[in-house]
């Protein structure tokens, strides 16, 4: 009886830390998923032309044009994203001048 009730406890806990592994690796890809559709939605509006998310360095980092307020793309990302990609992500933006970046693109493309 000591034996089963034991093993069964055993059992009990493993399915628990399993479960528990299972669900923080679920909200991880739900977070960088739901953060990546919101950062796609404004490209165009915020004058966006990259952003990565990080797995390993919890960081976001954004590309936008240098002509586009960083002010209100901050104030937009603080009112719409969620608490726990707030909580996880650093944010970094810089700015480039995006027709220089469309010269170089072509240039790469004549290479």
């Amino acid at each position: 009886m000591k034996k089963k009730f034991i093993g069964f406890l055993v059992l009990a806990s493993f399915l628990l830390m399993f479960n528990t592994a299972s669900y923080a690796s679920g909200t991880d890809e739900n977070t960088e998923k739901s953060t990546a559709e919101l950062l796609e939605s404004v490209m165009d509006d915020f004058g966006l032309f990259s952003f990565q998310i990080g797995r390993t360095d919890p960081t976001i980092t954004i590309g936008m044009d240098q002509t586009k307020s960083e002010s209100k793309l901050r104030e937009y990302l603080d009112d719409n994203l969620s608490e726990e990609a707030k909580k996880k992500y650093e944010i970094y933006i810089f700015k480039e001048d995006i027709d220089k970046l469309k010269q170089e693109h072509q240039k790469s493309l004549q290479e």
